[in-house]
């Protein structure tokens, strides 16, 4: 059999991916100049992980022939592979401005823009989508859940109940509408689409959380108008069971609000939750007078006739217009510090509407302990034996500024230094190894360093329990932190309770509790909100600007520091003094 490109093309649909190319191999040999075959041949090894050498045959193709919209379509994916999103983005524009008509371009751009944070240039691209098919009810799906990220709330249920229309038994539809019902308080509406769903997929988790937080809204708001010796109190929600710092924050409050008295009932992230504190109660009946909830706005559910209030906070310059639709018919806004104050009011949110109750520092006793000595640094020295030990905590994202870290490690600190840098990075998924492999190149690329040449990190990763957690404050004589921006950071204030010295930029939240004289504070200045090594912006500060820390003045500091030139003080006085739980759950409980 002669082999041809539409062979190939059946195997490639069929799976059999290598024989694809086998066949397309055989067919550029005859015919070197095959334009289809070329481009299936590009396509083919993007499925087999050679996104690179794909690139190469798309771009061939498109020098000769710029008006190849699939060639640009196929140029995207290709780029998408390698994970240059912002590249991608273009050849996508550029495919559907070729052919408007073609739904896959459209709907494949609405995609990527909507995982770069674009969401209103993302919905437009959806909702082209459904105007080409609006017989397909898929399309109305993409688009509703893209403006349900933008918390245009009205505008999704529009979209959900038409591609209801079209498929009444579509469960994610279905659900997705409960939720958006659930944003704008409509819980009764909710329970009355849930419930026959439910039935018929019992085993669907989200259909029956959103359900349940359905029924207990319900609950909540006909308990607001109940006649009997219930006493007023408050409905409490947040992630109380999840390892995060809302879920932290959240079970602070509550332990000391119980602790004074205030009758609760508390609702988690999903439905009913399980945690209780130890401090007061927190199950019995209540007649409800506001919900509090510990969450970012669009996780916010309102409880009928019951007032809404959401703690919150930022880490740039100003918050999402998402976020200020998401809160704009709730009752009161509570942020931390006044640097989050300030990101709402930049985003036009209305002055009397927000208030400020920062949360108390404490000390964790674990932390308390001598450090350990069997812990040992990659070169197998026990790491308390150093003299110099900083610790930085965090999400491996782009925000907490990882790269900016070991840019000015790498430059400030030689390898017979008696000093390490424990870093603790978490939340990276299956692949963080390999990216902060990754990031370990980059930045020895661009310093033009090697990493042997500077003093030991001890790189940790994976899920700690509070032990041991508590064990890398003992071990640690530094906190150190570089990041973009916080809303609070709980790593930083458990350094300082602790009492060690504290290294931070001069930015954000940390100008909250930080000052000249507890902490070493790094000046920084503002900008846009860049992924590592990359003009792309980080998705969630799409036209948000962060800081940027200054990292000469910051390896002049650590150089002082590690030769015994300078000294942090002890923080832990005054900030146990100034930010005590006691008059922070108090001050909150009269907001309420």
């Amino acid at each position: 059999m002669e082999p041809t490109t539409q062979h190939a093309v059946e195997l490639y649909r069929a799976g059999k991916i290598e024989q694809a190319l086998s066949v397309l191999e055989a067919v550029l040999a005859v015919s070197p100049q095959d334009w289809m075959a070329r481009n299936t041949r590009g396509v083919v090894l993007c499925r087999l992980g050679r996104a690179g050498e794909a690139v190469s045959i798309f771009t061939r193709l498109l020098t000769i022939d710029p008006t190849f919209a699939e060639g640009w379509f196929n140029l995207a994916l290709a780029h998408r592979t390698l994970g240059d999103t912002t590249i991608a983005a273009g050849h996508l524009l550029k495919a559907v401005r070729l052919q408007p008509t073609q739904p896959l371009f459209s709907a494949e751009l609405g995609s990527l823009l909507h995982g770069q944070g674009l969401l209103g240039t993302a919905a437009t691209h959806l909702r082209r989508v459904i105007l080409l098919h609006p017989e397909q009810a898929s399309g109305y799906l993409n688009a509703a859940v893209s403006v349900m990220s933008d918390a245009w709330y009205s505008d999704a249920e529009t979209l959900l109940r038409q591609g209801m229309h079209l498929d009444p038994r579509n469960a994610d539809m279905a659900m997705r509408l409960g939720q958006v019902l659930l944003s704008r308080g409509r819980s009764i509406e909710t329970k009355a689409l849930l419930e026959p769903l439910a039935q018929r997929h019992p085993d669907h988790r989200e259909i029956a959380q959103s359900l349940e937080r359905a029924q207990l809204s319900i609950g909540l708001s006909a308990d607001a108008n109940r006649t009997d010796r219930a006493p007023d109190g408050i409905v409490v929600r947040g992630p109380f069971s999840v390892l995060s710092g809302y879920g932290d924050l959240a079970q602070r409050f509550v332990r000391q609000m119980a602790g004074q008295g205030a009758a609760l009932r508390l609702l988690g992230l999903t439905g009913a939750e399980s945690w209780r504190p130890s401090e007061g109660h927190a199950d019995a009946p209540i007649r409800p007078r506001a919900a509090l909830s510990f969450l970012t706005p669009l996780l916010v559910e309102p409880i009928p006739g019951v007032s809404t209030v959401n703690y919150t906070m930022f880490e740039g310059t100003r918050i999402p217009e998402s976020w200020a639709r998401a809160n704009a018919a709730h009752d009161l806004v509570v942020v931390p510090t006044e640097s989050s104050r300030q990101a709402w009011l930049e985003a036009g949110y209305p002055d009397e509407r927000l208030r400020m109750c920062p949360p108390g520092i404490h000390v964790h006793p674990g932390d308390e302990a001598d450090p350990p000595r069997n812990i040992l640094a990659p070169n197998g020295r026990p790491i308390a034996d150093y003299r110099v030990r900083i610790l930085n905590i965090s999400d491996f994202i782009a925000r907490k500024n990882i790269d900016g870290l070991l840019r000015v490690w790498l430059r400030a600190t030689n390898a017979n230094d008696d000093a390490i840098l424990i870093l603790k990075l978490g939340k990276g998924g299956p692949t963080l190894k390999q990216e902060f492999a990754h990031l370990l190149q980059q930045t020895a690329r661009v310093v033009g360093r090697r990493f042997e040449e500077a003093a030991p990190i001890a790189a940790l990763m994976g899920r700690y329990d509070e032990a041991g957690i508590s064990t890398l404050y003992q071990l640690a004589t530094h906190y150190w932190s570089m990041s973009h921006g916080e809303g609070w950071d709980l790593p930083m204030t458990r350094a300082g309770a602790k009492g060690l010295g504290l290294i931070a930029p001069r930015n954000s939240a940390y100008t909250a509790y930080l000052n000249d004289e507890i902490a070493h504070l790094i000046p920084c200045t503002t900008g846009p909100a860049c992924m590592p090594y990359s003009n792309a912006i980080y998705p969630p500060f799409q036209g948000i600007d962060w800081w940027h820390p200054n990292e000469e003045a910051t390896a002049d500091f650590l150089i002082r520091l590690l030769r015994n030139q300078t000294h942090t003080p002890n923080p832990r006085t005054q900030l146990l003094r100034r930010f005590s739980w006691e008059i922070r759950a108090q001050e909150i409980m009269e907001l309420l």
